[in-house]
């Protein structure tokens, strides 16, 4: 199934929107975004940063990188060449994936919001490592994992969003006890709920049925999960 809008929030509120957002994207290694959904962020962006192979995805849809951050084990030897010396900053250790270095670098430069491409598909661990990666970060700047099916990032405290009617969302407690849990807007309310990895009740596919969401915890890092839509809202964000 193919979706032609991809929704991008109209209004959103949580613990890093106050002051000057400064947005970055990030294109991983994994499974290749589609053309027309990385087009969507490309030129709204105040960077672009390819995660070390990320930038033969790019060199594949005919982007270019403002800079390719990791190890560079990954980019083809072409690519490296295509691109200004300026462009490529190595990081050799191996603590790090090459998605916590390129966001690691994305928060240097002052960014406030960074989107990942690419980060879910290939191989489930690299992918709950790369969940794991946000979570570190999570709190430091919005982080956004996009993909061609839906867009995920962590809550704590609150959140807010103007989604459209009948959007899936689901609220997961992936990385341990949600304490407290309270949601708006969505067809099986939570009063207060404690959300445990392995226990009921299940956050999975919930249903948007007013404008606004609203989400809220007292401790803890929910996943949420919002599921792409046929007629979403413009996806170009507000500048």
């Amino acid at each position: 199934m193919h979706w032609n809008r991809i929704p991008e929030p109209m209004t959103v509120t949580h613990e890093q929107s106050s002051g000057p957002q400064r947005r970055a994207v990030v294109v991983c290694n994994g499974e290749a975004p589609t053309r027309d959904l990385l087009l969507q962020k490309w030129s709204a962006v105040d960077l672009r940063v390819a995660a070390d192979g990320g930038g033969n995805t790019l060199a594949a849809l005919g982007l270019s990188p403002d800079v390719v951050v990791g190890d560079l084990d990954s980019l083809s030897p072409e690519v490296r060449k295509s691109l200004p010396p300026e462009a490529i900053y190595h990081v050799p250790e191996q603590d790090t994936n090459d998605a916590d270095k390129a966001i690691h670098h994305c928060l240097e430069q002052g960014m406030t919001e960074v989107h990942l491409f690419g980060a879910d598909g290939g191989r489930a661990d690299q992918f709950l490592a790369n969940l794991e990666v946000m979570l570190r970060y999570s709190r430091e700047a919005r982080l956004v994992l996009w993909s061609s099916r839906e867009r995920m990032e962590f809550i704590h405290d609150s959140w807010q969003e103007t989604l459209a009617p009948e959007t899936v969302v689901s609220l997961l407690p992936i990385f341990g006890p949600v304490q407290s849990v309270v949601t708006s807007g969505l067809a099986y309310p939570l009063e207060g709920r404690h959300l445990i990895p392995g226990q009921p009740p299940s956050g999975v596919s919930n249903q948007v049925t007013d404008e606004t969401v609203r989400i809220s915890c007292e401790s803890g890092a929910l996943l949420l999960c919002v599921q792409h839509t046929p007629n979403g809202v413009s996806p170009v964000f507000s500048r």
